[in-house]
């Protein structure tokens, strides 16, 4: 049984009213004590006890703990609150403050947590977001409420494409349904890969107002309670900037009520049960309406050719095409069109386009740098084949990428990868693309620039045998097998 609790006067205000409310509603579900409540709930029993006091009116997070615990209706009691609040729900009710707006030098220690806000932790938009209606429209789709539960959403594309700017618009828009709050990871290369999926999961709990006496030490356990509260509570999870399939795995879970977005340059072939959204360059019509939100519609409008130029150059692609604009609009007294012939006229416009703490290059580099040998070699040499004649802008040639490569000692013994995993490494990495075409792939502009000066700043050697693709080479005068490959150059 329960301890006994002060009396309430049932005319003493809106707060007192809901604490009654969830009086009955305990001792409906016979009298438990707070500690129990506290392990059905996930917030301390100080905190829970502090709830039905009647000082204040409790955060819509903790009153449906509350309520749940008890076996309330979700839905009936944020209704109640609302209207407690003041807020929309089955009619207007009396004005009220939050218990996150009661001052914290009345309350106990233990009951502050039961203050915090509900987390809403996702970061600004970084930049306008020109286009993507289609796959915007497709994410909405794949992320909307069905008859069952909803898995995770991956959105994967090369390194610069905009994962985050969509991830963050589209999470934006959920974030109305999802009312029990926001959790937001970085992921990237900052993060470096250190962290591991129970420790982000004890973070997220943390964030949720979940005390830490709840919060278990075991690795397993403590992912199987997040999982429990993403089921059972309305919530946002933003992993953005994944690396690799373990970072993110043991956190990823389909629930009816919760939302899970994934970003990453990698498919992430290794995770089962989930959605994928992959994200291509900007159309031109985007790409010019992209400039145009950075240094002006007007100013674009009086040199239009500067504008495509500018976008042919850059590929298409969002960061580039936001990190040059953003170098234009810091010199508005410029021509559009000369100011744009000097950015280009300059050798490596993938080197120029760096703003601040912001650079394309630094992007291009963090992908490199966890690149096999053999994939930067395979790289390096497909950027060397830009010097080929062009046929309608494309460059195709066989694969022959690792040809000249001199042949370490055989060790058949010894596991060895084929030219097509190396591509597709490569791909995974968000440095290289495919084609419409079956076989084929397409190395960006600004790429290609970055590949050739990692080129000429190394030394290709060979590798030991067990990092060397497979050749597969044919008899002479056999067809080569090695997939086709296409150099995407600027007009």
């Amino acid at each position: 049984m329960g301890r006994p609790e002060k009396p309430l006067a049932p005319d003493a205000g809106p707060a007192t009213a809901f604490a009654l409310e969830l009086r009955r509603l305990r001792v409906a579900a016979g009298s438990p004590s707070y500690r129990e409540l506290a392990r059905r709930a996930l917030f301390s029993a100080s905190v829970l006890s502090d709830a039905a006091a009647g000082h204040r009116l409790p955060t819509l997070q903790v009153a449906l703990a509350f309520a749940e615990a008890c076996g309330g209706d979700r839905a009936v009691w944020e209704r109640r609150w609302r209207a407690a609040a003041g807020r929309a729900g089955d009619g207007p009710g009396p004005a009220v403050k939050p218990a996150q707006q009661a001052p914290e030098p009345r309350l106990r220690a233990a009951a502050v947590r039961a203050l915090l806000p509900v987390p809403a932790q996702l970061p600004m938009e970084p930049r306008p977001l020109a286009g993507r209606a289609r796959e915007l429209g497709e994410a909405r789709a794949l992320t909307a409420a069905g008859t069952g539960p909803v898995p995770p959403l991956v959105i994967h594309g090369p390194t610069g494409v905009g994962k985050s700017a969509l991830a963050l618009r589209l999470a934006h828009e959920l974030a109305a349904d999802l009312p029990d709050g926001q959790l937001y990871v970085s992921l990237g290369a900052a993060a470096d890969g250190r962290k591991d999926a129970p420790g982000i999961a004890g973070g997220m709990l943390r964030s949720l107002g979940i005390a830490p006496e709840l919060i278990p030490d075991d690795p397993a356990q403590r992912i199987g309670l997040y999982r429990s509260v993403l089921y059972e509570r309305r919530l946002l999870v933003v992993l953005d900037g994944t690396l690799q399939e373990r970072q993110v795995r043991d956190l990823l879970v389909a629930t009816p009520h919760s939302r899970i977005v994934v970003t990453a340059r990698s498919r992430l072939l290794g995770l089962d049960g989930v959605r994928r959204l992959a994200l291509p360059v900007l159309g031109r019509d985007e790409s010019m309406d992209l400039l145009a939100g950075i240094v002006g519609a007007e100013r674009l409008a009086g040199a239009p050719r500067a504008g495509l130029l500018l976008a042919e150059a850059c590929g298409d692609l969002p960061l580039a095409l936001t990190l040059a604009g953003r170098r234009l609009a810091a010199r508005p007294e410029a021509f559009l069109a000369e100011a744009v012939a000097e950015l280009l006229a300059a050798d490596g416009l993938s080197g120029r386009l760096r703003v601040g703490d912001e650079s394309l290059t630094e992007r291009y580099e963090d992908a490199y740098r966890r690149l096999t040998p053999w994939a930067r070699l395979l790289l390096h040499r497909f950027a060397a084949t830009g010097a080929a004649p062009a046929v309608d802008g494309v460059i195709r040639t066989p694969s022959t990428a690792l040809a000249h490569a001199p042949e370490p000692p055989q060790a058949p013994q010894e596991p060895v990868e084929t030219v097509e995993d190396v591509l597709e490494a490569v791909v995974d990495s968000g440095l290289l693309e495919r084609t419409d075409v079956p076989g084929q792939y397409g190395l960006p502009p600004l790429v290609r620039q970055f590949a050739l000066a990692r080129a000429a700043a190394t030394a290709d050697g060979p590798e030991p045998a067990r990092h060397r693709p497979r050749s597969d080479r044919p008899a002479p005068g056999a067809a080569h097998p090695f997939p086709a490959m296409t150099q995407e150059t600027p007009a």
